[in-house]
């Protein structure tokens, strides 16, 4: 990785990179300046959303971004989508395939899971602070630990180009453009890369697995959807399975 080309590339203050971590988002938090951004190619303890692992073997891409303000919680629910954006539509440009998103963190290729996105963040009084959004993106062909070979997928079979360090860099300037672009256009922008809409998804909701049909997702971010009894729920928060 050569970090003068993506500071200057990004325009991020800070970039550090590591062959490998515990887990970007956790060693990020050690850094004292905000506008940081951190790079692996593999992560012994990566994380996942509701405390899951996400596993992260060498031949992926990990990085989280230290962001360099404040803001409500309910502003903070855009930075996953948002980057969920910048990710796949940089991965449609640097490896010439068409991604879509799985609301509200993954990326997909080929109905296959190739990257996710968790962001976290300390919240004193509705206000977030020390928000970090982190990507893992499987990247090259590994091989995936029996509980997930069904569902996960890579972009491509490694040869001697890495196109690691151009995706990290077109992610970040699609991230920051976005992040001060208007919302109408971003929410168009996700809209055309959720392609299950239209068509029935199960809901885990308390525990349980409720079949639906994904109706829009809104000006917020939230998906709509419509239970088969009928009732249409704006969801902001959750997950779902296609």
């Amino acid at each position: 990785m050569d970090i003068e080309k993506i500071k200057e590339q990004t325009g991020i203050n800070k970039v550090i990179f590591k062959r490998e971590v515990t887990s970007t988002n956790d060693e990020i938090l050690n850094q004292k300046d905000n506008d940081t951004l951190m790079i692996a190619f593999s992560q012994s303890n990566g994380k996942g959303r509701y405390g899951r692992k996400f596993f992260s073997p060498e031949n992926g891409l990990y990085f989280s971004y230290l962001l360099n303000e404040e803001m409500t919680f309910q502003q903070s629910q855009f930075i996953t989508p948002i980057m969920g954006i910048a990710v796949s539509y940089a991965i449609d440009e640097i490896f010439g395939v068409n991604t879509s998103i799985k609301w509200v963190n993954d990326i997909l290729l080929d109905g296959k899971k190739i990257c996710g996105i968790l962001t976290e963040c300390k919240v004193e009084k509705n206000v977030c602070l020390d928000i970090v959004v982190g990507v893992g993106i499987n990247v090259y062909q590994t091989d995936f630990p029996e509980d997930i070979k069904d569902t996960a997928g890579f972009i491509e079979e490694k040869d001697d180009t890495d196109k690691r360090e151009d995706l990290v860099i077109k992610i970040m300037q699609n991230f920051l453009e976005y992040w001060s672009e208007d919302r109408d256009s971003l929410v168009e922008k996700y809209r055309n890369k959720a392609t299950f809409i239209g068509n029935e998804i199960k809901v885990h909701k308390n525990g349980d697995y409720i079949s639906a049909t994904a109706m829009n997702i809104n000006d917020d971010f939230s998906l709509k959807v419509k239970y088969n009894d009928g009732i249409i729920e704006d969801l902001n928060i959750g997950e779902i399975f296609l």
